[in-house]
């Protein structure tokens, strides 16, 4: 296998890994090529263990090829004579442990194996770090780490997606009629045996998001954005709009099954992006053209916003009232609500909060995760 030392530059080497890793079987396409080059050029390759975790995202899809990246990465990118340990060195010490740990158990004092506790260690600090991660603010994300909470929303917004179908399935059954009850059961001399139950009707449930992307929200709209394409993948009837000065509506765009083409088209449509804040004039933009289309006194309006409005307090308030009276629930979700001390003084919040039936934080994964709550007693 190549070494790193066999290039003459570290370009030139960084391609060469790329190829080794696609001999080894690993999917390094022309993308993950220059993605590899992109993470190595923001300086991560000074530290080989970040250097590692980085392009294992990039190349590994479970934990199987996890294991053999890293044995890749140790014989390419660290010195040499520290890559591989000596395997009769290693066969021996290996050998010598289980004699040992035979005893221990005989005598009963054994504990776990080595192997045992390492894979356990292992799990405990993935837990962790996944916990850790959840808990991040958005506007702290490194590259990396948008990576890796890309795939653990995806994986808990699924898990969500079930737990609210499966919700909503024991709920159609409804409530027992007990008058119907008696009546079906007055042969059986008044036991209710078999009993009737109230029918309810089916009510078509829609969820309407409501993205604000203006330049105060640079920090956060690009991962609400793709928590958006999520939930579309996991949720039906979804309804998504964008707004700063303008608004669009985009549920086209994040149909695409991949999140890349979602995301190019949505900045290729929206040439308000980091625009001003203009909630109040949006919104009533909606109400005019959209708001018979896509609420229908059974949907669950999201807004996700800062609430920073420059438009008139008013204009805001009555928009807000329109949208709560022909929705079932209205839902603010604020990325700033995640900060200490935060008070919803602004104007803008302040015209809204009366239209709301919850106010909640929206600056990372934890705080939108809260959603399942809402989505199921919406």
């Amino acid at each position: 296998m190549d070494h790193y030392t066999d290039y003459s530059s570290f370009t030139g080497a960084l391609i060469g890994f790329v190829q080794q890793a696609r001999s080894h079987g690993f999917p390094a396409g022309i993308q993950c090529s220059c993605d590899a080059v992109a993470t190595a050029l923001h300086g991560i390759w000074w530290d080989l263990e970040q250097f590692e975790f980085a392009l294992a995202a990039l190349f590994c899809t479970d934990k199987e090829e996890r294991e053999r990246f890293r044995a890749v990465f140790d014989r390419f990118w660290k010195p040499k004579g520290s890559r591989v340990r000596q395997k009769t060195e290693y066969k021996n010490q290996k050998r010598v442990f289980q004699q040992q740990n035979r005893i221990a158990v005989m005598v009963g004092t054994g504990k776990t194996t080595e192997s045992e506790n390492s894979e356990e260690s292992r799990n405990t600090s993935g837990a962790n770090a996944k916990e850790t991660l959840k808990k991040t603010d958005f506007s702290q994300l490194t590259e990396e780490q948008s990576a890796l909470l890309d795939e653990l929303a995806e994986k808990l917004l699924r898990e969500m997606s079930l737990r609210i179908r499966r919700k909503r399935k024991k709920a159609k059954k409804g409530a027992i009629d007990m008058g119907a009850s008696i009546r079906k059961n007055i042969q059986n001399g008044g036991a209710l045996i078999d009993l009737a139950r109230l029918k309810r009707k089916k009510q078509r449930y829609r969820l309407l998001v409501l993205l604000d992307v203006s330049g105060s929200m640079d920090k956060y709209s690009f991962y609400l954005l793709k928590f958006l394409w999520t939930l579309k993948s996991h949720f039906k009837h979804i309804e998504a709009f964008v707004f700063s000065t303008l608004l669009m509506r985009i549920t086209d765009e994040i149909s695409e099954k991949n999140l890349a083409s979602a995301l190019r088209n949505v900045s290729q449509t929206a040439s308000h992006w980091s625009g001003g804040t203009q909630i109040g004039a949006c919104l009533k933009i909606f109400n005019e053209h959209y708001a018979k289309r896509f609420l229908n006194g059974n949907t669950l309006t999201i807004i996700l916003s800062d609430g920073l409005d420059t438009g008139e307090p008013d204009v805001l308030e009555e928009a807000m009232q329109k949208v709560r009276l022909r929705s079932r629930k209205v839902v603010w979700l604020n990325p700033l609500k995640g900060m200490q001390g935060y008070e919803p003084i602004q104007r803008g919040m302040q015209a809204a909060m009366p239209a709301l039936h919850h106010f909640g934080a929206a600056h990372n994964l934890e705080s939108l995760l809260i959603l399942e709550n809402i989505l199921t007693d919406a």
